[in-house]
């Protein structure tokens, strides 16, 4: 079975993507999957799986949990989509793997944000789920596990919202008693608390205050070992409220027990209150921008006959980003089961579009709410983290970001720091503990469909591109026996989708995309010099020689430019800030370009450093690119466009030396060329496309190429591929029409092409790709389908009879479209031990995702 070594998927861009369980484990929205990944593995592999089910994009997830104070431990894992539907995931099964245990449907939109139970107590053996969707209603669900592999759940309430949409939840429960409370944000700007009582659920209280859409509400229960200066200000039980709104403020709100019996009350300001109001009055914000009410709701329970009554405050406003804040999230309670102890820090981290994290902690000297650290971006041209979380002891903080790269940071040694604070007339000095936090290797992945993914001819990388705009480049990172991939460049960030890539040689490719041009790029001196420190594979020094040291895109510009050593030391020498953007458009410095990695860059770096400088660009083609391939000896590269008619359906002939067409467009088709294809020894040219045929053009003097063949009629529906075996004797072209066939030249006319098998299979054929060596005598074929499964087969050749085996099944394939496949162009690895040898096997697909898996097949 094949084993699978790397998964790249970027993180959906929304507020509630992420979620850790108490182990460490991070799931994560990657398109309509949920992906899984420990920050904090040593090994630093990465994704270690995704969840499938999903139809849609993935909206949110949430570890479901269940116990008392030290007790607790997670019970599932729910996540919910834009397909209308949540699921239930648990682990179960002999070997424990994750599995979808219910489906919840009702909503008639898509899931926007679900909650689950938060705090000191979630007693029971039934969990609570709220989930809300744009269809205006908010459902309660009441999970109960059957089995061991299958939940029970139904929908035991609908509340109705009305014509504006819920965007965050939180449930609870209220101090002192184990009656269940909902909170509800949206884009009415309120925040809407909601008491049970029987199960049904019912409005109690509006809180307002923000004054543009509300992103992200939090609940956290007060312990009194949090923090003993705050003893008197919060009692242990009491819940803390945090949210987030684009208003770019986070209010924090209180909800303790009161002996009013009263509807509202309005207690007199406290010194901070007065001290709040006049900072807001200078700042300007007293109009709306910044509400600030003392007042304190009432709200009132019955349970068991009792009256038990609540008052709802707000407690704090914490200001200091600049763009909307999109989650505000509480640090996790420290369970400790030696102590029997159960303690909730006093710590809170908000992420916002200004792309900063921020740390929230209360200040004793003053007893105010600091922000106690920044990490984040600077400078680039993203738009800042959509969310944000503590690890499970607080020491690792994990977010996700616009580009779809889950950021981390490890707390080291903490130090005693000057804070400066200015007030009204003084300059008060405080010195409090600061950590420091340090970057960590993260993760990163495509955002949108990868449409291409290509080996170096040297198989040393993969560089796969996408419909998010940009190419990216991964390599293995090796060091101590240990062997992980990652992703290491980000040679070209487009303004348009890129749809297909091709290597003229190991450190350079062409690349097309949604515009009439080919771009041509060449790997700058750095980028080779870090490969080898990364793959400890190394290069020869006339390869490194000569190159530009990076690329940069000029502020007005829109193609990298290379960037040379004496550049750098110019503007190193004379400290020419000013002109930063000469150099980059995402805020590099002259000298980061000499820089060598020795391990995986950060998503800042890949941002701003690892441009591949663009060498020339191919002009020609009347319509937006869609397939391109070189030659295997690098001289030459052939594309083609999107083509309505005869005229644009050709593929035009490039020179690797010159960059100039070397003959008239080479004319076959009626419509696009949706794949093209040269030969192992570049004899010939294949090409496959809409209009159903093929055509094989052959070499002329090695200067050029020519029609040899054509089948206008080799399928009944479009062609998506072609593949050569690794000799040359047969190609092999994948349809729609749900068949993959095989053709040979035949012997006394070598202008006609016989098809001598026909593999029939139950989904389109997206993908065709041959290994590059036999395999005990055997072709290896590789085939992705319309509906993200990859098959294998074995097949024997003998006089004009190719026989197959039976289909072998990838697993932990993808769950659409599989745009592309390519074999790894290296020897196999024998593994006696094993008995088997190794093969390796890439490939894209529409689920955002790139995968590399090793097949093994076993020695004769």
């Amino acid at each position: 079975m094949a084993s699978l070594d790397y998964i790249g998927i970027g993180c959906n861009r929304v507020s509630q993507a992420t979620d850790c369980d108490s182990d460490g484990l991070v799931a994560y929205a990657a398109s309509r999957l949920v992906a899984l990944y420990y920050p904090q593995d040593p090994t630093s592999r990465g994704v270690v799986r995704t969840l499938s089910g999903h139809s849609d994009r993935v909206n949110c997830v949430r570890f479901i949990k269940r116990g008392s104070g030290c007790g607790q431990r997670d019970v599932g894992l729910v996540s919910g989509s834009a397909d209308r539907t949540l699921r239930v995931w648990k682990k179960a099964g002999p070997q424990k793997e994750w599995r979808c245990s219910a489906v919840l449907s009702g909503h008639a939109a898509g899931v926007s944000c679900l909650a689950v139970a938060r705090g000191r107590e979630i007693s029971g053996n039934t969990d609570l789920i709220a989930s809300a969707a744009s269809d205006g209603t908010i459902r309660m669900w009441e999970r109960r596990e059957s089995s061991s592999e299958d939940d029970t759940v139904s929908c035991i309430q609908v509340l109705s919202i009305g014509a504006r949409y819920p965007l965050c939840l939180a449930l609870g429960s209220l101090p002192g008693l184990l009656v269940p409370i909902l909170i509800s944000g949206g884009t009415d700007n309120k925040l809407t608390v909601f008491t049970s009582k029987e199960k049904q659920f019912s409005k109690a209280v509006v809180l307002q205050g923000h004054s543009d859409w509300i992103r992200s509400v939090e609940i956290a229960t007060f312990t009194a070992e949090s923090d003993t200066t705050w003893n008197q200000h919060f009692r242990d039980g009491d819940l803390m409220v945090a949210s987030a709104s684009q208003d770019k403020y986070i209010r924090l709100w209180k909800i303790a027990k009161s002996s009013n019996d009263g509807t509202t009350e309005e207690p007199a300001a406290d010194d901070f209150t007065a001290q709040m109001k006049n900072a807001l009055a200078e700042a300007g914000l007293d109009d709306g921008d910044a509400q600030l009410s003392t007042k304190a709701h009432l709200m009132h329970v019955e349970v068991d006959s009792s009256k038990h009554t609540f008052s709802v405050m707000f407690d704090a406003l914490l200001m200091a980003h600049d763009n909307w804040v999109h989650s505000a999230v509480w640090q996790p309670a420290v369970l400790d089961e030696s102590a029997k102890s159960y303690t909730q820090p006093m710590a809170l981290l908000s992420a916002s579009a200004d792309k900063s994290i921020m740390i929230w902690k209360p200040d004793h000297s003053s007893e105010t709410w600091v922000n106690q650290a920044r990490l984040g971006e600077i400078g680039g041209s993203t738009l800042g983290f959509y969310g944000g979380l503590f690890s499970p002891d607080g020491r690792y903080i994990i977010a996700n970001g616009y580009n779809g790269a889950i950021n981390v940071w490890a707390e080291s040694n903490r130090n005693g720091t000057l804070d400066i604070k200015p007030e009204i007339g003084i300059l008060a000095l405080t010195i409090y503990p600061s950590p420091e936090w340090n970057p960590q290797v993260a993760i990163c992945g495509h955002t949108a469909p990868v449409e291409d993914l290509r080996w170096d001819p040297s198989g040393k990388f993969i560089i796969s591109t996408s419909m998010d705009q940009t190419t990216r480049l991964i390599a293995p990172w090796k060091r101590n026996h240990i062997s992980t991939w990652h992703e290491i460049a980000r040679p070209q960030i487009h303004g348009y989708d890129l749809h297909c890539v091709a290597f003229f040689h190991t450190y350079g490719f062409v690349s097309g995309a949604d515009e009439k041009v080919l771009r041509v790029f060449e790997a700058p001196r750095t980028f080779v010099q870090s490969l080898e420190a990364l793959t400890q594979e190394h290069e020869s020094a006339e390869v490194v020689a000569q190159r530009p040291i990076g690329a940069s895109v000029p502020a007005l510009g829109l193609s990298n430019k290379a960037v040379f050593e004496g550049d750098v030391t110019q503007a190193a020498a004379a400290h020419d800030f000013r002109n930063l953007s000469a150099y980059t458009a995402v805020a590099s410095t002259p000298t980061s370009f000499l820089d060598t990695m020795t391990q995986p860059p950060f998503e800042q770096h890949l941002l701003q450093h690892t441009l591949w400088p663009e060498v020339n660009k191919l002009y020609g083609h009347g319509y937006e690119i869609v397939s391109v391939a070189a030659s295997h000896n690098g001289n030459f590269v052939a594309s083609a466009c999107k083509a309505a008619k005869a005229e644009h359906a050709s593929v035009r002939l490039w020179s690797t030396k010159t960059w100039k067409e070397v003959s008239l467009p080479l004319a076959a088709h009626n419509l696009t060329v949706t794949g093209i294809v040269f030969s192992p020894d570049d004899r010939y040219l294949l090409t496959v496309g809409r209009d159903r045929g093929w055509a094989i053009f052959h070499t002329v003097n090695g200067e050029s190429y020519e029609l040899l063949s054509h089948n206008p009629k080799a399928h009944s529906r479009i062609i998506w591929g072609g593949a050569w075996t690794h000799d040359g004797r047969i190609f092999a072209t994948g349809s729609r029409d749900k068949t993959v066939k095989l053709w040979i030249a035949g012997d006394s006319d070598p202008t006609a092409w016989n098809n001598i098998a026909t593999l029939k299979l139950e989904e389109s054929v997206t993908a065709v790709a041959f290994a590059p060596d036999f395999v005990q005598d055997r072709y290896v074929l590789a085939l992705g389908l319309e509906d993200g499964s990859i098959l294998m087969y074995t097949a024997s050749y003998d006089t004009n009879l190719l026989s197959f085996s039976d289909p072998i099944h990838v697993g932990n394939a993808h769950v659409a479209t599989v745009k592309a496949l390519a074999w790894r162009p290296r020897p196999s690895q024998s593994n006696t031990n094993s008995g088997s040898i190794y093969m390796q096997l890439a490939s894209c697909s529409e689920d955002h995702s790139v995968r590399l898996f090793t097949v093994p097949f076993p020695l004769p």
